[in-house]
């Protein structure tokens, strides 16, 4: 057998080895602390040396800036008091050739606004007893609601320094007067009708079942004639309005008259009809350059602070004290009198003054406050809400006796003209809590509730009556509508006293159960299609471009041609029939406005607004600037949303913009980032796609006073030629439809 191997040891490093190894390894170690040091010097003096240049080449920018801006601001302000000024002459030739066309017309019609006429009109109108038949009303109604709109629309058109306040109330009481004579005149046709209802009964029914309308006013009346036991509902069939009785009143002489007016005489008179008015935009004033501070003598100073301190007297002033004093001549006691009743007068004087400003002050902080008046949570805000499609009356009315043939007689028992309501139900006040507060705004009645109310209601021996109609072809709902009914006491349109409320979204059907009578109306949120998501404004060509808004609901198209603009629906959007009569039809700015928000589409925010919507509030005086800027611009360049307008603050506006010279779509990588301020508008560096909000500059760009000198920095000499083509119409055009909508803010 072998002898066994020796086992190798491995050999241990000695001290010194390991000393060797350590010292290597420091100074490795320190090696690469020197080399990162050096390297992050070389990085932070590259830095530096960045910033240092940034900061120089930002200061140069700002001192150029600064050298122009005076002379931006004169120009931009040059250019706008020219377009005001042209829209001032054309406003005013407009107003005084329509007033004089309104002279010389010679249709009969009286003027509204001259008090001879219009009283006289009236008070022929109201003793004409020859035209108190259905057909004439109906005709003489069309005068009468000209005569209402032609004066609201001279208040609304009238300067407020032409439009005195005496011939504001003048206005207001003529069309009270002339609203009241118009329903007047509807009862008086209405007891004509019925006091001739067995003439006109139904041969089927035997019941009176008659409709007369013209394009503003549709009434329906139905008398109880026969007192059928089993009577239990009837329907307008071409109108698409039916109404169900209760077994009470199918034995009663009642009948039942629905007319629906697509005016609205009752909702002015709400506290909260009338939005705010938005202020005069003041004209900004450029901020001073700040002076640099004189330095301060120390001694000087600090000789002050003694003075103030110590009230230290400075030497020889108390002599020269006692030596005016001295000097000041003696005052009689007649003078002294004198002296001390003009004191008391000018007293007087001041404290008279003092309470007209004090009694001034509260006057307008009372009208503040009254905005702010809580009412019950049953009353409905009109700056929340709006009424849409027209005002529907309901209403229980007693049936005259009806001419009765005896032997070869005809006899009819002689009744006064007036209109008689039946009181339902009965003027028991416990009856009308019943079914008062079942339903608010935006909620469902649980069936439990629905059911104990109407059961509350049989017991005390009305139960309600039932209501269904068919919602306007004409108009938008974009949510379930909400009915409400106008109280005459508190001057307020109520939710309360509506039960069993069904809405069918495919056949556009409302029906309800009430004890309710009298006008009714449907309510929507004004607010439901804000905030849009996003906006986009497009040249097409000179003087003509596109505004695109698609809102929370809906899509919007509005074309701009000129000074005036049409409707559209984009042809990717969902096509909404509602909106077809208000299409592709031009006018102006405000008249589209309001057949929009006629139409269910608002989108309009008042300045109440905010207090509803969730909104990136901006500087208002910065706001409109930029609506006025773009709008000057609106012929080359094109303009859309940003999301970071929302990350910029209030005091700045972050949009996107681009030059457009063709009627094409932009594309997506063509859109630069432009931010406005009070003081500067700059391009930014950053892109609509990138993940954190940045202020810094683009490279190669300046700063400017306005977006108006910034676009045209950014623009070609084709495009500044077509923006200085553009006419004031489409200048104001694009203006008010930016200003009314509020696009940067709303979005």
């Amino acid at each position: 057998m072998p002898p066994k191997a020796k086992s190798g040891k491995k050999g241990k490093l000695s001290k010194a080895e390991k000393e060797r190894l350590k010292k290597e390894e420091a100074e490795k170690k320190a090696k690469e602390e020197e080399e990162a040091r050096l390297r992050a010097e070389e990085e932070e003096k590259e830095r530096q040396e960045r910033e240092k240049l940034e900061k120089e080449e930002r200061q140069r920018v700002e001192a150029e800036e600064k050298k122009r801006h005076d002379a931006e601001v004169g120009e931009l302000n040059s250019i706008l008091e020219g377009n005001l000024t042209a829209l001032e002459n054309q406003h005013a030739e407009r107003r005084a050739k329509a007033k004089w066309d309104r002279y010389m017309l010679c249709d009969g019609s009286p003027d509204p606004t001259i008090p001879g006429e219009i009283n006289t009109y009236m008070n022929l109108w109201k003793e004409d007893t020859t035209r108190d038949n259905v057909e004439s009303v109906l005709k003489d109604s069309k005068q009468a609601l000209a005569l209402i709109n032609e004066l609201w629309y001279l208040m609304d058109d009238t300067p407020e320094e032409e439009l005195s306040e005496k011939d504001s109330s003048n206005y207001k009481q003529t069309i009270a007067e002339l609203e009241s004579l118009l329903a007047t005149k509807v009862d008086l046709t209405t007891v004509y009708l019925l006091k001739d209802a067995a003439n006109m009964a139904d041969q089927e029914t035997s019941n009176l079942q008659i409709v007369r309308k013209n394009e503003d006013i549709v009434m329906m009346l139905w008398g109880n004639l026969s007192k059928m036991p089993k009577f239990k509902s009837f329907e307008f069939e071409d109108e698409k309005f039916g109404f169900e009785l209760p077994k009470q009143l199918a034995l009663a002489d009642i009948a039942i008259r629905i007319v629906h007016t697509k005016y609205d005489h009752l909702s002015h008179h709400c506290r909260t009809f009338y939005a705010k008015k938005k202020k005069k935009r003041p004209i900004r004033e450029l901020p001073p350059l700040p002076e640099p501070e004189p330095e301060e003598n120390p001694e000087e100073k600090k000789e002050g602070e003694e003075g103030e301190e110590g009230e230290e007297v400075v030497p020889g002033l108390e002599d020269l004290n006692l030596k005016m004093e001295s000097e000041e001549p003696e005052v009689t006691e007649d003078e002294k009198k004198d002296s001390e009743e003009e004191e008391k007068k000018e007293e007087e004087e001041a404290k008279k003054e003092g309470e007209n400003e004090a009694t001034a002050e509260p006057e307008q902080e009372a009208e503040e406050e009254e905005e702010e008046v809580e009412e019950d949570e049953d009353v409905v805000d009109l700056r929340q809400y709006q009424p849409l499609g027209g005002i529907i009356y309901f209403d229980l009315l007693q049936l005259p006796p009806q001419p009765k043939v005896v032997k070869s007689w005809l006899m009819t028992q002689d009744v006064n003209s007036e209109l008689k309501r039946v009181p339902y139900p009965g003027g028991d006040t416990k009856l009308g809590q019943t079914l008062s507060g079942t339903l608010t705004m935006g909620q469902t009645l649980d069936p439990k509730a629905i059911a104990n109310a109407a059961a509350a209601a049989e017991a005390l021996g009305a139960p309600p009556l039932g209501l269904s109609f068919t919602l306007p072809e004409n108009v938008l709902f974009s949510e379930e509508p909400q009915m409400a009914y106008w109280s005459p006491e508190g001057k307020h349109w109520r939710l309360d006293g509506y039960a069993d409320l069904k809405y069918d979204e495919e056949n556009r059907t409302v029906s309800f159960k009430t004890i309710n009578f009298g006008p009714m109306v449907c309510m929507q949120d004004k607010h439901i299609n804000m905030p849009f998501q996003s906006w986009e404004l497009r040249p097409r060509k000179a003087n003509n471009a596109i505004l695109t808004i698609i809102a929370a609901i809906v899509e919007v198209e509005i074309e701009i041609n000129e000074g005036l603009c049409c409707f559209r629906q984009p042809e990717d959007s969902e096509v909404r029939p509602e909106l077809e009569s208000i299409k592709n039809k031009w006018m102006t700015p405000k008249e589209l406005m309001q057949i929009m928000t006629v139409a269910g589409v608002n989108l309009f925010p008042s300045l109440e607004s905010k207090k509803y919507v969730s909104i990136s509030e901006k500087d208002e005086i910065t706001e409109e600037d930029a609506y006025q800027q773009i709008a000057l611009t609106a012929s080359h360049f094109a303009y859309s949303w940003s999301k970071w307008n929302a990350e910029a603050g209030s005091e700045k506006i972050v949009i996107q913009g681009t030059e457009l010279l063709s009627d094409e779509p932009v594309i997506e990588d063509e859109w630069s980032l432009l931010m406005i301020s009070s003081q500067r508008a700059m391009k930014l560096r950053m892109s609509e796609f990138d993940e954190q909000f940045n202020e810094d500059y683009a490279e190669g760009t300046e700063f400017h006073a306005d977006l108006y000198h910034m676009v045209c920095d950014l623009s070609t000499e084709q495009g500044i030629d077509r923006m200085k083509t553009s006419s004031y119409q489409f200048v104001d055009a694009v203006y008010q439809l930016l200003s009314a909508t509020r696009v940067i803010t709303y979005s």
